[in-house]
């Protein structure tokens, strides 16, 4: 399920950044980020999944994807640090963005299919099973692919798979954050979403 959603995933995010104008890659898009900045963050991903699926771990350190956004963004100024690999990374699609980003995909997709979905992979925070691993790169996929939508003014349905997973680790990540309760009565319009909410703490 976990190949399946991140395939889904890696589609949707294609999709949209082929649909980014010359003009577009310079605007501001999320934060500190031009697009060009938030595609080469969000590319990473496929980097991160082709190199750390092809590795062993000898046991589990992370349990779950919550975990590892727990431990993840635990960090003293994690939030600076993520930022400026951004834009190192945005930086880094070269003259040829759209090219670099189905190389990547391509390349991602082709190592999943020589590792099992319950393999126990190394990556920078231990052990992880490597379903567990796909879930957190679903959810950075599909939050970013829309976030790059709304900056370059489109809007496409997300895939329904991939969106259920992103969904289910937003619940998981809520629950043990305390706006578990909060987001549950945004969720069904009991209330109206404060700025700057967010589960991922």
């Amino acid at each position: 399920m976990s190949k399946e959603s991140f395939r889904q995933a890696a589609q949707f995010f294609a999709s949209t950044v082929e649909k980014i104008s010359p003009r577009q890659w310079n605007e501001a898009a999320l934060g500190v980020w031009t697009v060009r900045d938030l595609v080469g963050h969000t590319c990473a991903s496929f980097a991160r999944v082709a190199e750390f699926s092809q590795q062993r771990a000898n046991r589990i350190d992370i349990e779950s994807a919550a975990q590892h956004y727990h431990v993840s963004l635990s960090a003293e100024g994690v939030d600076d640090a993520i930022a400026e690999r951004g834009r190192l990374a945005g930086n880094g699609l070269g003259d040829d963005a759209i090219t670099t980003t189905r190389t990547g995909i391509e390349a991602a997709l082709a190592a999943l299919e020589t590792t099992p979905e319950n393999a126990i992979i190394e990556y920078p925070n231990g052990g992880i099973k490597l379903e567990h691993y796909l879930e957190t790169r679903v959810l950075e996929l599909m939050v970013h692919t829309m976030d790059i939508q709304t900056a370059i003014g489109i809007e496409m349905d997300p895939p329904r798979q991939a969106l259920s997973c992103t969904l289910h680790l937003l619940a998981d990540l809520a629950v043990d954050s305390r706006f578990g309760g909060q987001l549950a009565l945004l969720a069904t319009g009991r209330r109206v979403v404060p700025q700057g909410f967010s589960v991922l703490g």
